[in-house]
């Protein structure tokens, strides 16, 4: 495989799997004003990605390497198409309610304390029991899982100042491996290390992960932003 065509892998799959992943795990709006620009542009890349792969992929590369990116992008979108599917067939949308006074921790805007992303209000925790079962209808395994305590939603990562440095975090990450990919192809590319290419492939698989979770930090960061612009500033 040539160098060219390790990149054009490496970019179309990163780009695809992270529209994917987008589309699956992020509770993203049907109106388009709504959704993030982040969002919009991941979703753009991904939707080119996947349009060069499977009709312009055999003009720069050659007939096995074209087909086996083809495959590996209908598979990617498969995938998220079927865990979308298992995932909305698990876990309904429950119906809006109005958010009572006894639910809320704070009115004012708090990066201290949990928000919920669905309710858009500062709401107290509350937990559930989850049990796993085997084919026989028997637990083996329970665990309590941190939800909001008025809708259930998940609250895994729900602090707006945790998030806020997970996401410079998860930036920096992403940049020093995706210079480590580039720096890696080069050495290969131009210089012909043999090593090059092997530390260019494995910081690109690892720089796919990364970038999933910034894509994940970066919608909650921005969900938190878009409410704290639409509160009442408090008069001077």
């Amino acid at each position: 495989m040539q160098t060219l065509d390790i990149i054009i892998f490496t970019v179309i799959l990163t780009a695809v799997s992270l529209a994917c992943a987008q589309s699956t795990l992020l509770n993203l709006s049907d109106k388009a004003d709504e959704v993030p620009m982040v969002n919009k542009i991941i979703g753009m890349l991904g939707l080119c990605s996947g349009g060069f792969a499977l009709f312009f992929s055999r003009i720069f590369m050659g007939e096995v390497e074209s087909m086996t990116l083809m495959l590996l992008v209908l598979a990617i979108v498969f995938v998220s198409w079927l865990t979308g599917k298992i995932k909305t067939a698990r876990d309904p949308q429950p119906e809006k309610l109005p958010i009572p006074d006894t639910a809320i921790s704070s009115l004012e805007p708090n990066p201290e304390l949990a928000w919920c992303g669905r309710c858009k209000a500062h709401t107290l925790p509350g937990e559930v029991t989850v049990n796993n079962t085997n084919e026989y209808g028997r637990t083996y395994m329970s665990y309590q899982r941190t939800v909001c305590g008025h809708c259930n939603a998940n609250m895994l990562w729900n602090i707006p100042s945790h998030i806020r440095q997970s996401t410079n975090w998860t930036l920096g990450c992403s940049g020093v491996i995706g210079l480590i990919t580039i720096a890696g192809l080069i050495a290969y590319g131009f210089y012909k290390i043999e090593n090059g290419l092997l530390i260019g492939v494995l910081a690109g698989l690892l720089l796919i992960p990364v970038l999933a979770f910034l894509v994940w930090v970066l919608y909650l960061r921005l969900q938190w932003c878009r409410w704290l612009r639409r509160q009442p500033r408090e008069s001077t």
